[in-house]
């Protein structure tokens, strides 16, 4: 045991003082920089689409597309307002709002809250009442970019939308503006008349499915006014159901949008950690076969104690960076928003419970164990890292795999494909890990837990053996079918 623990410290020793180790600490804070300024970045660089509609019906049609950009428009207006309000709000003051405004603050996302910020002037009423209680030096609001703009058709598309006038509008270059789609209404529109028409070459965004919509709103607007003329339009638009969403796992209630964040967040970060500080494992093993230092090692301690000391040492280092990764993650969130740690800590809470937490913790030692016996095995048949790379690319593969089946898995948490996954051996930790906050039925929780347990155990005995049988060896690294056949044999 003395000397298991001399090769973990020893192994851990070496690790965090590496560079390698410093710059994964470094990027880790980089990464989560792009993730999240990144898509911001590109979205509000992102110019507008133009579009021109032709409306061969008297215009009707064209007016309810022009309704629905602007009712798109202020949606926008009214996230982007709230969103900047949660940002430079000081919180150490009490502020009191209007009754309107408080009602759009109580649940801005809710087609209510959009109607009144529509009725009361949108930005230019809400802003002065919300920037009292900004923090000082707060800079004015910035409305931002809208996703649609209409633009009148040019004459010659408007007197004759023919295919000839539509790619020459589509292609325009130079004038006041490009137009991105034309939207041809031809004369009888309607169910079971002729259909629109709908002409794009830069098939950039969902305007599509936005005309789309606008167009089948109007329909529905024209047969109920069939029936009721004295219906208003802009109330048929406008109302809709709102629908609260509340989870069991808060204890008041409510929903929060970054549990399922904080849930992929949980496998990935095992995933990423356990390839990382396997694959220096991996490396480690290579060089010390090549400069001999292994025959020293084995001098010292038995090939058991050598590989469970490298895997204790691996698991030393994996800890240490995820508390440090935690808590660079904290502080940039404390600098980003209070609001921000509070629904992450909010949602930790709600995944990491007094039930979960020890499965948590089990999942993820043994994924982090399975992946780290894998590796180090690999390393131990490798007389190069060229060697290594024979067998590494095609184990990449395999393990990669889970990270294609996340939105499957999550769409239905307890259904047939993330069930069936979470019975594979070498996946059962990350799936687990992305289910356990779902309350799978309690069989397959013990289940699984039972089968990691096991593949964890067969794993390291299966890399005790093949580090024994290999470590000392010059030949080339045996073939896949080699190795398999060897899983349960006994160093000769």
């Amino acid at each position: 045991m003395n000397r298991t623990f001399l090769i973990a410290r020893q192994e851990f020793i070496k690790y965090v003082t590496r560079r390698g180790f410093f710059i994964s600490i470094l990027m880790f804070p980089l990464w989560i920089v792009i993730v999240a300024v990144v898509p911001q970045w590109t979205a509000s660089s992102d110019s507008p689409r133009i579009l021109t509609v032709v409306d061969q019906t008297g215009g009707a049609y064209r007016e309810a597309i022009l309704d629905a950009i602007g009712r798109d428009n202020a949606a926008r207006n009214l996230a982007a307002l709230m969103a900047y309000n949660e940002r430079n709000r000081d919180h150490n003051l009490l502020c009191e709002y209007t009754i309107p405004l408080t009602s759009v603050l109580r649940a801005p996302t809710s087609q209510r809250a959009l109607k009144v910020f529509n009725a009361k002037g949108g930005i230019a009423w809400a802003e002065p009442e919300l920037s009292r209680c900004w923090r000082r030096g707060t800079p004015a609001f910035t409305v931002p970019m809208p996703r649609w703009v209409y633009a009148a058709p040019p004459q010659a598309l408007a007197r004759d939308p023919s295919q000839a006038n539509i790619a020459a509008a589509l292609t325009q270059q130079g004038g006041p503006f490009e137009i991105d789609a034309v939207v041809v209404i031809p004369r009888g529109f309607g169910p079971g008349a002729p259909e629109a028409a709908f002409w794009s070459d830069t098939p950039r965004g969902n305007l599509r499915e936005f005309v789309d919509n606008a167009l089948s709103d109007a329909l529905r607007l024209a047969s109920i006014r069939a029936v009721a003329p004295n219906v208003s339009d802009a109330v048929l638009l406008t109302d809709g159901a709102d629908l609260e969403t509340h989870s069991p796992a808060h204890s008041d209630g409510s929903s929060n949008a970054f549990d399922q964040a904080v849930q992929i967040a949980l496998a990935i970060i095992l995933f990423v950690v356990s390839v990382m500080n396997s694959s220096v494992l991996l490396q480690g093993v290579v060089e010390e076969k090549s400069t001999r230092m292994i025959e020293v090692l084995l001098s010292c301690a038995t090939p058991r104690e050598i590989t469970t000391g490298k895997l204790v040492g691996v698991i030393a280092v994996a800890i240490t960076t995820l508390l440090i990764w935690g808590a660079v993650l904290l502080a940039m969130m404390l600098l980003a928003s209070h609001d921000t740690v509070a629904l992450a800590m909010s949602s930790l809470k709600a995944i990491a419970t007094l039930d979960t937490v020890p499965l948590l913790l089990l999942f993820f030692l043994c994924g982090l164990l399975i992946y780290g016996s894998l590796f180090l095995a690999i390393g131990s048949m490798a007389n190069s890292l060229a060697d290594a790379q024979s067998l590494l690319g095609p184990s990449m593969l395999i393990l990669m795999l889970p990270n294609l089946m996340i939105a499957g898995v999550m769409s239905n948490p307890n259904g047939p494909l993330a069930t069936g996954l979470s019975w594979v051996p070498i996946y059962t930790p990350f799936f687990m890990m992305l289910r356990i906050s779902s309350h799978p039925p309690a069989w397959q929780v013990w289940g699984t837990a039972a089968l990691a347990i096991t593949t964890t155990v067969l794993m390291i005995i299966w890399t005790g053996r093949v580090f024994a049988n290999n470590v000392l060896t010059t030949e080339r690294p045996p073939a896949i079918g080699q190795l398999i056949g060897r899983l349960f044999k006994r160093r000769e």
